[in-house]
């Protein structure tokens, strides 16, 4: 949280382009992508558009089903190391981030803490609030902090110098975040999502906007930038490393 200063200046920028990040509050591999994500708005006139979109553990493969209990059910063996896999290669990452991380000890339900999300994002806080969630869940496995509390949510907002008046009304049932969480589903939907970080982005070769699933792209999506001429300053390079280690 010591680099937010650098987060608030890199979103405050002047761009001429939009990318468009969703994340999802319950991946590892989105919390792993929201840093070097900024990276683009440090050495290109884009403007980053952190959004939320609520993945499916059933439709990733990570269990067949979500019960009361919240417990991972792999459909078979194959699906197990699937999804051990996905958590061990985050582990490494996060790592190499300096950043914490503990397996969670059982599934999360990701859909109130989107519409915090936003209620966050109306007040430019987006990137700190994800954040200070993100650093708060994965230290301790999602032990120590709930991410299905409206309370704990609305404290998050507060932590992170949020005005939390109308913050119950807005997360609701039916409230203006559903409604919001709603319509960013259809966006996500239609540009290809299959999972988190998921990365939208206008590709000028081809005259339209494209659709990458995983921070592995960003190397793609900033040579496009690069041939766009859309570089901050004359010594950025293309190239971005899948192992980013974050800025000293």
């Amino acid at each position: 949280m010591a680099e937010r200063p650098d987060w608030d200046r890199l979103l405050s920028q002047k761009a001429d382009e939009t990318l468009d990040v969703y994340l999802d509050l319950k991946s590892p591999h989105a919390y792993l992508a929201v840093r070097p994500s900024l990276e683009v708005a440090r050495d290109f006139r884009v403007a980053i558009n952190f959004l939320p979109y609520t993945l499916s553990y059933e439709t990733l493969g990570v269990s067949k089903t979500v019960g009361a209990e919240m417990k991972r059910e792999p459909a078979s063996p194959a699906a197990d190391r699937k999804a051990r896999m996905y958590y061990t290669a985050a582990r490494e990452y996060a790592a190499l981030q300096s950043l914490p991380f503990k397996s969670p000890y059982r599934l999360l339900d990701s859909s109130l803490a989107h519409k915090a999300f936003l209620f966050a994002k109306q007040q430019t806080l987006e990137v700190p609030f994800a954040m200070w969630v993100y650093l708060q869940g994965w230290a301790s496995g999602w032990q120590e902090f709930e991410l299905e509390s409206a309370e704990q949510l609305r404290t998050a907002c507060e932590n992170v110098g949020a005005d939390t008046n109308g913050f119950d009304a807005f997360v609701q049932p039916g409230g203006e975040g559903e409604d919001a969480l709603a319509q960013i589903k259809v966006r996500a939907e239609a540009s290809g999502i299959s999972g988190a970080p998921h990365y939208v982005y206008t590709d000028h070769s081809k005259a339209r906007r494209v659709g990458l699933f995983g921070r592995e792209h960003l190397a793609l999506i900033r040579g496009k930038y690069a041939a766009a001429g859309l570089a901050r300053r004359i010594d950025v390079v293309a190239e971005f490393s899948h192992a980013w280690p974050g800025n000293d």
